[in-house]
């Protein structure tokens, strides 16, 4: 289980539809750094690109949301990010768990994935990884 977090462009102030679809940032999930969506190909490489177009389009009145639409706070967004621990860093997680899984231990008791080149990219020097391709 997990949460989605997205940027959401301004809606129709008569209608309240959105113009653009939402802007898909990254997934939390218990035990896991961050994935952090990224997208090369837009030019979005790393943590500072990502965090500069938040704060762009958190000025042009865009809002950050979780899937569950309710709007979270940039700092709160960053903390969930950033500041992530798991204190059951031994639960399950042997070898072939981790094979199983594509992950590698990773810090603060998370896992992290595996970097593979196409779904994992890198590892943020944090507790969040470079996701780039579709999410589940």
């Amino acid at each position: 289980m997990g949460t989605n977090y997205y940027l959401h462009a301004p809606a129709c102030p008569h209608c309240g539809h959105e113009e653009q679809s939402p802007l898909h940032l990254g997934k939390s999930s218990a035990g896991w750094c961050f994935g952090l969506h990224v997208r090369p190909e837009e030019g979005l490489e790393d943590w500072a690109d990502i965090m500069a177009l938040i704060l762009h389009r958190l000025e042009a009145g865009w809002s950050l949301r979780d899937e569950y639409g309710d709007d979270i706070p940039v700092d709160e967004w960053r903390g969930v990010v950033t500041d992530r621990a798991w204190p059951l860093a031994t639960d399950h997680r042997t070898q072939a768990w981790l094979d199983e899984n594509h992950a590698v231990p990773g810090p603060a008791g998370l896992v992290r994935h595996r970097v593979d080149g196409w779904h994992c990219v890198g590892h943020g020097p944090g507790t969040y990884d470079y996701i780039a391709g579709e999410f589940s």
